[in-house]
C-alpha cells in the first residue's frame, strides 16, 4: 500500500458513518492485499520507483541543500573474486549537499552514495569511513569481523559518504595532499561530526520517500576512523541510531596521530644507532628491527604471557596481566651480550619497544597519546598475505631505502593539516617525513587543544568521542558494540579499555546494560596477527537490539595464514575473557567459557 492510499483510506473512515464502516473495512482489506488501489493502477516496478526518487527536490528533505545527482536501478550481481560481494537488485543513489566555495576558492560539499534494495527490511545501515575519509564509501554494508557478506544483501538500506571533501579535488600538493580540506575552518567540522548528522537525515528521509514507510531500526558500523564516528554518533546524535558497532576506534585519534610520531622519534633513534639513514641523511626506521627482530619481540611477550590464561595456545587472553614486569625479563633473556646478531636483540631495541609499549612522553611527563598492550601480534605479518601490522606503521618495509612507516606518512600529514590550529603546509612528497620528526611534540600537544581565528573549534573538541555522557543514548535503547584487536599498531586497546572502565564507574558499574568492549588477542588494526580474526559482532548487536539479547560471547575464528587454521574462540566482553574449561579440544570455541 502506498503512502498516498493510506492518506486517502483515512479520510473515507473519518468521513464514512458507522452505517459504511463494513466498506472502509473491505477497502483496507483489499487494498492491503494489492487487489486494487485507490489510483486505479497496480504497483510500480522497481525502476519507476527508483525514477521517481531521482526526482526528489531539495525543499522535501531536511537540508534543503540536498540535491539527489542520479538514481539507478542496479541489477543482481554475484559474489566477486577478491572483489564486491553479492549484492541483490536495488536504486543507487548519489547525491549531495552543502555545497560552497571554501579555503583557497576550493569546492567542497557532503557528496553520499545510498543503496535501496528492492526487498527492503525496513532498516537503515549506515557505513563508516576510513583515514581522513574523502572518498564515498561503497555502501554495500562492511558487517566488520572480515563478514564476507554485505548489509544490502541482507535487505539493508545502506548509506556511505566523504564527511564533506573529496580526495581528488580538495588536495593541495603544499598543504599535506588529501589532508588539505584541514585548512578549511568548516570542512574540519563535516569531518568531525557535522556530515554524519546531515546525511543519516537524509537518508532516512530519502528511505521514508522511496519505500512510503520510515526506517524502524538503523545500525551503524565501521571500523578505525570509522569507529571513533560510532562512538561520536552515541554522544552528539543519540536519537540518530539503535545499534552501534565501533571496531578499533580512535577514542582520540588527534592524540594517536601524535602519538605515532612520539613513535616514530623511538625508532628512528635505534635507525640512528645502527647507522641506518634514508636517501636524505634521516633515520631510517624500515632498519631499526628486521622482520627477525619482531618475531624475536612476539616471541618473548608469548613466552611471558600465554600461560598467564590458564592455557599454552598460542593466544595472550590476560591482556592487564601481561606488564612490564612479565614481559621485560623474557626480552632481556634475548638480548645480545656482545655484538648484534639475528638471534638477539639489541639492548636499543628493547627500551624502545619498552617505551613505545609504555606510551611516549612529553618533556613534563604526560602522555602523548596512551600506553599499548604488550601482545604476540606485534610480530605479525599475516593479513590476507600482506604485512598490515606492526611494520607496516611503524616502521616500513625493511627493504625499502626511503622511510615509508604509515606512522610517518600518515600522521604527519594529520597532525600539521588537521589536527593542529592554525595547520602547518607540508608537502607530502618530501616534507611529511622532516615534518614528522622534527616538529615539537609539546607545542603540537597544545595546538590540538586551542580553537584560533575561523578555527572555532579545537581538534580534540571536533574529533571527540570519548564521552562518558551517553545516558540518552542508553535510555532511547541504544546499544554499543566495540570490537578492538589487542596487537593494534594505531589505536589503543589500552585507551578504549580505559573509557570503558570511565564509563562504568559514570554508570555505577551498570555499563555492560548497554555497551561492551571485546578484545581479539594477537588482532592487529582491523584484523591480521595470530588471532582469531573472522567474527560476527553485527548480528550480535542486531539481536542485542531487536531481541534485547545480550551478547555474553561472539565466536570468532582463525583463518588460514594463523598457526591454527579453522580455531574458534569466544571473544568475551572486558572484563571477562575466555577461559579453557579443561575439557575438549582447545580449538573449539565450544570448550571455553567467558568469565
Amino acid at each position: 500500500m502506498y503512502a498516498a492510499d493510506v492518506r486517502i483510506l483515512r479520510y473515507v473512515i473519518t468521513r464514512t458513518r458507522s452505517r459504511n464502516a463494513c466498506f472502509a473495512i473491505v477497502v483496507l482489506w483489499a487494498l492491503a492485499a494489492g487487489i486494487v488501489t485507490l489510483r486505479g493502477q497496480g504497483a510500480p516496478t522497481a525502476e519507476q520507483r527508483c525514477a521517481s526518487t531521482a526526482a526528489i527536490a531539495g525543499k522535501d528533505l531536511p537540508n534543503s541543500t540536498t540535491q539527489i545527482v542520479s538514481a539507478t536501478q542496479r541489477q543482481a550481481s554475484p559474489l566477486q573474486p577478491f572483489g564486491d560481494p553479492a549484492l541483490p537488485a536495488h536504486c543507487e543513489v548519489l547525491g549531495r549537499m552543502g555545497e560552497r566555495t571554501g579555503a583557497d576558492k576550493q569546492r567542497f560539499a557532503i557528496n553520499f552514495r545510498l543503496r535501496l534494495p528492492v526487498e527492503w527490511n525496513g532498516r537503515l545501515f549506515f557505513d563508516g569511513g576510513s583515514d581522513t575519509n574523502g572518498t564515498v564509501g561503497s555502501a554495500h554494508g562492511d558487517l566488520q569481523g572480515n563478514q564476507p557478506t554485505a548489509a544490502l544483501a541482507l535487505g539493508y538500506a545502506v548509506v556511505a559518504q566523504d564527511s564533506g571533501h573529496d580526495n581528488r579535488t580538495n588536495s593541495d600538493p603544499k598543504r599535506g595532499g588529501a589532508h588539505s580540506f584541514g585548512f578549511d575552518a568548516e570542512a574540519r567540522l563535516d569531518f568531525g561530526y557535522r556530515s554524519y548528522d546531515e546525511v543519516t537525515r537524509a537518508a532516512k528521509a530519502i528511505v521514508a520517500k522511496h519505500y512510503g514507510r520510515a526506517v524502524e531500526k538503523s545500525f551503524f558500523a565501521g571500523c578505525g576512523e570509522g569507529g571513533r564516528e560510532g562512538m561520536m554518533l552515541a554522544r552528539r546524535f543519540p536519537q540518530h541510531f539503535d545499534g552501534i558497532l565501533a571496531c578499533a576506534p580512535g577514542v582520540h585519534v588527534p592524540q594517536a596521530a601524535l602519538g605515532a610520531l612520539a613513535d616514530s622519534r623511538v625508532f628512528a633513534a635505534v635507525a640512528k644507532a645502527f647507522g641506518a639513514a634514508d636517501t636524505a641523511g634521516r633515520p631510517l626506521l624500515t632498519k631499526a628491527f628486521t622482520d627477525e627482530d619482531l618475531a624475536l619481540v612476539a616471541g618473548g611477550v608469548l613466552e611471558a604471557c600465554d600461560r598467564l590464561d590458564g592455557l599454552v595456545d598460542g593466544l595472550s587472553q590476560n591482556f592487564t596481566a601481561c606488564t612490564d614486569a612479565v614481559v621485560l625479563p623474557q626480552l632481556k633473556a634475548v638480548t645480545c651480550k656482545a655484538e648484534k646478531t639475528p638471534q638477539c636483540l639489541a639492548a636499543a631495541q628493547v627500551a624502545a619497544m619498552a617505551t613505545v609499549i609504555a606510551g611516549a612522553k612529553l618533556p613534563d611527563g604526560r602522555l602523548v597519546y596512551a600506553p599499548r598492550v604488550w601482545d604476540p601480534g606485534i610480530g605479525g605479518r599475516m593479513r590476507l598475505g600482506f604485512n598490515q601490522g606492526w611494520r607496516s606503521w611503524k616502521l616500513g618495509n625493511y627493504t625499502s631505502i626511503t622511510n615509508n612507516s604509515l606512522d610517518l606518512i600518515l600522521a604527519s600529514g594529520a597532525v600539521a593539516s588537521i589536527f593542529t590550529t592554525p595547520p602547518t603546509p607540508v608537502d607530502p612528497a618530501d616534507g611529511a617525513v622532516a615534518y614528522g620528526l622534527s616538529v615539537n611534540l609539546a607545542q603540537a600537544a597544545r595546538a590540538m587543544t586551542v580553537p584560533s581565528g575561523i578555527f572555532r573549534e579545537s581538534a580534540v573538541d571536533f574529533m571527540r568521542a570519548d564521552s562518558t555522557d551517553l545516558a540518552t543514548f542508553r535510555d532511547r535503547g541504544g546499544k554499543l558494540i566495540i570490537v578492538h584487536g589487542a596487537a593494534d599498531p594505531v589505536f589503543s586497546l589500552a585507551d578504549t579499555v580505559d573509557w570503558w572502565n570511565t564509563l562504568n564507574k559514570v554508570e555505577g558499574g551498570r555499563a555492560s546494560s548497554f555497551a561492551r568492549v571485546y578484545a581479539v588477542p594477537g588482532m592487529n588494526h582491523r584484523g591480521g596477527g595470530p588471532s582469531t580474526d573472522q567474527f560476527d559482532a553485527f548480528s550480535a548487536l542486531v539481536d542485542w537490539v531487536e531481541k534485547g539479547t545480550a551478547p555474553d560471547r561472539i565466536i570468532a575464528t582463525a583463518r588460514a595464514a594463523t598457526p591454527w587454521p579453522g580455531r574458534t574462540r569466544p571473544l568475551c566482553p572486558y572484563p571477562q575473557r575466555a577461559r579453557y574449561s579443561a575439557s575438549g579440544s582447545i580449538e573449539d570455541a565450544a570448550n571455553f567459557v567467558c568469565r
